[in-house]
């Protein structure tokens, strides 16, 4: 806990410092004044990892800024789903076993795609920030269901981040430095550079409901491996170039270490015959890249939790204390915010949250000590994944099976994923259908898409 005397404080800085704790209530933390007139700034957050309130906090947080972020988009939700109410399921005639998915390549130029894809990023509770760089992304359509094709979800990718410590740590790449240090190397600075040209950023892997009933996810996290997401990514470079290899997919998980989406890739199974998984991925299409001895871990960031009111006040202090550098900058957020945690005896560790997991996906067992050299990779070693096959084993473990077809398990289990497969198949074809749409999260709106002045959860 930290104790500010409280006569120290004007009432400005009171005012900020209540104000931002009050903000950040949602991640467990407080601030009271005691009888001595003192303030002291604490969390109430079990750090404990074997409570489950620990995990209950971090997902109220994320609900409370997912919230947020919808309120925000508003008008663009209810005017999407009147527009394109055609690609939401039909639950009266919805069949699970009749799901076929297809794939198509996103078109950036397309404002109806764009449309979709903007769309799609706001089912996630854990929200993704603006692409950088290169783009790709995949749609999936159901063309198996009655009438007309539904959506049934997406995967989308951007430009590597220059400098991740697990992922590189994973890859065996050294520690960058600006070229003024005196530990700066160039063949270490090529060799990440070459890497990178042959890396993705997976940002959303998601299905739509029911489809998400029936792990649809753990199919989108497979399409960057296609043909069809090879294309995609030759496609998002600036230069046409046909011996374009995307080598590797990295994504960073939201609420937790290890998501479901990422796990159970068993390359035995999807992959052509004699292509092995990467060295330390027990066999998987993806494995968590864990980072040095030592380092702290990624967390979750929850600073856009604090209003713009609160932005501001910082901002009002920032230009009193220091007028000079306020003046000298264009955006001074972020300075601002610096400033006034640090005149507290904060930092911005208070914006921290729940650990998140960085994941990489490969194909072939020496994919990754090309990207630990910078060599390319042969064009004999460049395997991809056969999407009818991919959807026959998805189908295969988690749709429901006759008792003559044939079982992606092992004997001893084969009751247990019989049971399993028939849970996803019931919460499928249940599925609410007043809850496929993100306006059913919308204040104000109940489940028959009416607005209300009824705030949902009051």
């Amino acid at each position: 806990m930290l104790r500010l005397d409280s006569e120290a404080l004007s009432p400005a800085w009171s005012e900020f410092l209540i104000s931002l704790i009050r903000d950040l209530e949602p991640l467990g933390y407080f601030a009271r004044v005691e009888e001595d007139g003192a303030f002291t700034v604490g969390t109430a957050m079990p750090f404990d990892r074997g409570d489950i309130r620990y995990e209950q906090c971090w997902h109220h947080a994320h609900a409370r800024r997912h919230q947020a972020l919808l309120e925000q988009h508003r008008a663009e939700i209810l005017a999407f789903e009147d527009e394109f109410a055609q690609l939401f399921v039909d639950m009266p005639t919805f069949q699970p076993s009749a799901v076929r998915p297809v794939l198509q390549a996103v078109d950036f130029s397309r404002p109806d795609h764009m449309r979709i894809v903007e769309y799609l990023k706001l089912y996630q509770s854990v929200t993704t920030g603006k692409a950088v760089g290169r783009r790709m992304g995949m749609l999936i359509w159901d063309i198996g269901q009655t009438r007309v094709p539904r959506l049934f979800g997406a995967a989308l990718l951007a430009s590597a981040r220059f400098s991740q410590p697990a992922r590189d740590h994973r890859l065996g790449w050294h520690p960058d430095y600006p070229k003024t240090s005196i530990h700066h190397d160039v063949v270490m600075r090529d060799i990440r550079v070459a890497g990178l040209a042959r890396i993705m950023q997976l940002s959303l892997a998601c299905a739509l409901p029911p489809y998400s009933a029936l792990s649809g996810a753990w199919l989108a996290a497979t399409a960057p491996f296609t043909a069809l997401g090879l294309k995609a990514f030759q496609k998002s470079l600036k230069t046409s170039n046909p011996d374009a290899d995307l080598a590797a997919v990295v994504t960073t998980t939201g609420m937790a270490i290890s998501g479901a989406p990422f796990r159970g890739h068993r390359v035995v199974q999807l992959a052509p015959k004699g292509v092995a998984a990467a060295s330390g991925a027990s066999g998987n299409l993806y494995s968590r890249a864990e980072g040095p001895v030592g380092a702290p871990p990624l967390r979750a960031s929850f600073e856009d939790l604090i209003s713009q009111s609160v932005r501001e006040k910082a901002r009002r202090l920032f230009e009193a204390g220091r007028p000079d550098q306020y003046e000298r900058l264009d955006s001074p957020d972020r300075s601002a915010m610096t400033y006034a945690l640090r005149r507290l005896g904060l930092n911005r560790n208070l914006f921290d949250g729940n650990e998140m997991g960085v994941h990489i996906g490969t194909l072939g067992a020496d994919t990754l000590e090309y990207l630990r050299t910078g060599q390319p990779r042969p064009r004999h070693a460049r395997p991809l994944l056969d999407w009818e096959r991919v959807v026959d084993v998805w189908a295969r473990r988690f749709l429901p099976a006759p008792a003559t077809v044939g079982e992606s398990a092992q004997s001893g289990t084969k009751a247990k994923h019989r049971e399993a497969r028939q849970r996803r198949l019931d919460a499928a074809r249940n599925y609410p259908a007043d809850r496929i749409k993100v306006s059913t999260q919308l204040y104000g709106r109940d489940s028959t898409g009416a607005t209300s002045d009824r705030r949902s959860g009051e």
